[in-house]
């Protein structure tokens, strides 16, 4: 059954990921074994992208999750020089269910994408570097049922 959940997921990602020409950079990295420790840091290194410097671009945070996480929001740390060129750090929540426990965002067979703006109205330089650092900040030291992280910049 979980290579079944596995096939489904890949098959939506590519779809959904198909269907969105505007982007400029969209990556995801998997959780190990779907147990995300504080300490562990997922990052996405943003260079060589096709920018136009005219042109602003948003940023969007996308987690993957199952219903085996247990609790209905999460709270992440996000370290980054996309807005300066010193690296920022920012806590944010993103809700991951309604207070019904239904959850937010695309899925089936247990699996949920939720993609949430981060940054908008960005404008970027061609010649540089970009990174996003994320790291969980729930007060357990390690949460189950998140199975990806990802970056879409637009």
């Amino acid at each position: 059954m979980s290579n079944r959940r596995f096939i489904v997921f890949f098959v939506v990602i590519a779809f959904l990921s198909s269907c969105d020409e505007e982007a400029i950079y969209y990556r995801f990295h998997p959780i190990k074994n779907n147990d995300w420790s504080r300490r562990a840091a997922v990052d996405f290194l943003l260079d060589s992208l096709s920018v136009d410097p005219d042109k602003r671009y948003d940023i969007m945070l996308d987690i993957v999750s199952s219903n085996q996480y247990p609790y209905q929001n999460i709270w992440l740390s996000v370290q980054q020089n996309v807005t300066d060129t010193a690296f920022v750090s920012d806590t944010i929540e993103i809700k991951l269910a309604d207070s019904h426990g239904k959850w937010l965002g695309k899925g089936s067979a247990g699996l949920y994408q939720l993609s949430v703006p981060y940054k908008t109205s960005i404008a970027l330089d061609p010649t540089r570097a970009y990174l996003i650092r994320i790291r969980q900040a729930m007060k357990d030291n390690s949460i189950k049922g998140i199975e990806k992280v990802g970056v879409l910049v637009k």
